[in-house]
């Protein structure tokens, strides 16, 4: 029989120490290839370019201006420190990330030591080694998704320590203490949602733990009640710094395509907790039709197996002790199940991510999820054990955990910089528009233009009238001195977006330097309107202007550009005559 206990097992302080120093070893062995990697994609809107970071009142303007993309304080806190100690030398940050990880780790086993999870200390391997975890760790711009994470954690360790969460939910002799726990766990689940809005869900884990330890009471939703306020009102405000100052559409989907599509992710994720290899940074994009009978079959498979799971656990009866072993097991699954799906809901797809442009699933959205998978498989593992010699199940739970480890240590190195993770993108998942667009930029800077004119027009096959991979392969023409073939491919994507300020730009240069001037006006003028603060436009309207002979209307171009561009001194240098006049 199994029994209920309302403390974690006695573990001798030798013991604890020692958990904590193979925790500790497990995690630095699997990322230490971190520390030699450096930024990539997204680190440099996130950190290196980012000019609140670098202003000295960039703490005020994060906490209490609508500038940054996303309102995540707490994280951004953490970076606007780091910028004074570390600068631009990234192995700083990865140092950070792979602590905040191992934080997470041990925090994992203490929960799960109180919850009497069999196995503990292998379900916190397990999450410390997990492949999949890679991506949160190796990724500066992903500090946000470990900074949510470990205050999440902390939130559910300050929560079991309160004892009206056992069974009979009585106060404690001590009131006070109770109070306390509570406060801290509230306030850790609002830094948590501070760093990250991904964590919304943790008052229905809390509820779920409940449920499962002794059955909810009404006095328990008021318990609850200030979390789900916090939730609901810090969810609110991260869907609208996503959605405000930006008019780009990511998805068109409607309800029941993102309804079968929230099917697929869930079985997506569990497959690569479960199995995982051939991790990718982009994931092929899904195309959901739901004219296709195949994309109903994951959506029914969530429905049957909670329906079978919730049938067998249905005999329980919360708060009791007179229960066997396989009764124990099927009520275990169904709690990790439903914690498994309701924790990925926010990333299902429902409300749209900047990410999911590239890709519907990522292995950093399942950074909260998986200690579900872990902690049970860890569970099951440890009850097989039990059968077995105890060498037989230390060896076998220190090769899982090894090759998980030697798994993150390779999947680290892919984060190397950003044209190795752009050229492993591509090489496992060669039609990653995004990839190819992004490693032809990189290119363009280190000058191998013929290779980024070609990488650039993959990207516009796998997509096709992108106006800003039209842009950009028409800068690279231009780069080649080909300034006559990108002219149409400027004009390709101002017939997507006729409202693109840069465009225009490039085109009126490109159309200047071919003789076509009285056009290359037209560009410039429409620039202005588009963007009336553009001393560049200015510029180029004067020069065009010059070269017509309009030469008044050229220095009064020439001056307001002077003037927006703040040029004290003698006026902005005039470029040379175009080649054909």
């Amino acid at each position: 029989m199994v029994k209920s206990a309302a403390s974690p097992p006695a573990w001798s302080r030798r013991s604890l120490y020692r958990g904590w120093a193979v925790i500790a070893a497990v995690t630095i062995l699997a990322y230490l290839p971190t520390l030699r990697n450096g930024f990539v994609w997204d680190d440099d809107a996130f950190l290196t370019d980012n000019t609140i970071i670098q202003k000295p009142d960039g703490l005020r303007r994060f906490w209490f201006t609508k500038e940054p993309p996303d309102y995540w304080p707490v994280t951004s806190t953490t970076l606007w420190f780091e910028w004074r100690v570390w600068g631009r030398h990234a192995p700083g940050y990865h140092a950070t990330n792979l602590l905040l990880h191992l934080g997470e780790a041990a925090l994992l086993w203490g929960i799960l030591r109180r919850l009497r999870v069999p196995g503990a200390l292998l379900g916190a391997l397990l999450f410390a080694a997990h492949p999949v975890n890679v991506e949160s760790v190796a990724w500066i711009a992903q500090r946000k998704n470990l900074m949510a994470m470990l205050f999440y954690l902390l939130s559910i360790h300050y929560f079991l320590r309160t004892s009206w969460w056992e069974p009979g939910g009585d106060p404690a002799p001590s009131p006070r203490a109770d109070r306390t726990a509570y406060g801290l766990s509230l306030l850790s689940f609002l830094l948590a949602m501070l760093s990250k809005g991904s964590v919304a869900m943790l008052p229905l884990a809390f509820a779920g733990l409940l449920w499962w330890r002794r059955g909810l009471g009404r006095r328990d939703w008021l318990r609850l009640a200030p979390f789900l306020v916090v939730a609901a009102a810090l969810a609110v405000v991260n869907v609208w710094f996503q959605a405000h100052g930006s008019k780009a559409v990511l998805r068109t989907a409607g309800f029941e395509e993102r309804l079968l599509a929230a099917g697929g992710v869930v079985w997506f994720y569990l497959g690569k907790a479960l199995w995982p290899l051939r991790l990718v940074f982009v994931y092929p994009q899904w195309r959901v039709s739901v004219a296709d009978a195949a994309w109903w079959l994951p959506l029914l498979a969530v429905i049957a197996v909670t329906a079978a799971l919730g049938w067998k656990a249905r005999g329980w009866k919360p708060g009791t002790a007179g229960f066997t072993p396989r009764e124990f097991w099927w009520r275990a699954s169904f709690f990790a199940w439903l914690y498994f799906c309701v924790m990925l809901v926010p990333v299902m797809g429902f409300t749209d991510i900047v990410f999911m442009k590239y890709s519907l699933v990522a292995d950093h959205y399942q950074h909260v999820a998986i200690i579900a998978v872990v902690a049970l498989a860890a569970a099951a593992l440890a009850r097989l054990a039990a059968r077995w010699p105890r060498e037989l199940g230390v060896l076998l739970g220190g090769l899982l955990v090894g090759t998980l480890t030697l798994l993150s240590a390779e999947q680290s190195s892919m984060y190397r910089n950003s044209e190795t993770l752009y050229e492993t993108t591509i090489a496992r998942n060669p039609d990653c528009w995004m990839a190819h667009n992004n490693l032809a930029i990189l290119l363009v800077k280190e000058q191998r233009i013929p290779e980024a004119a070609d990488q650039f027009r993959e990207s516009l096959r796998l997509r096709p009238s992108d106006a800003e991979n039209e842009n950009n392969l028409g800068t690279a023409l231009v780069r080649l001195g080909r300034t006559q073939e990108a002219i149409p491919e400027y004009e390709k994507a101002l017939r997507v977006r006729p409202d693109y300020p840069e465009v225009r730009f490039d085109l009126g240069l490109a159309l200047y330097q071919t003789g076509k001037t009285e056009e290359a006006i037209d560009q410039f003028r429409e620039v202005i309107k588009l963007r009336p603060q553009s001393a560049a436009a200015y510029f180029g309207l004067a020069l065009a202007l010059r070269q017509i002979g309009r030469e008044q209307e050229a220095i009064a171009a020439h001056d307001e550009g002077n003037r927006l561009f703040k040029i004290e001194g003698p006026p902005a240098p005039t470029p040379p005559p175009s080649p054909s006049s």
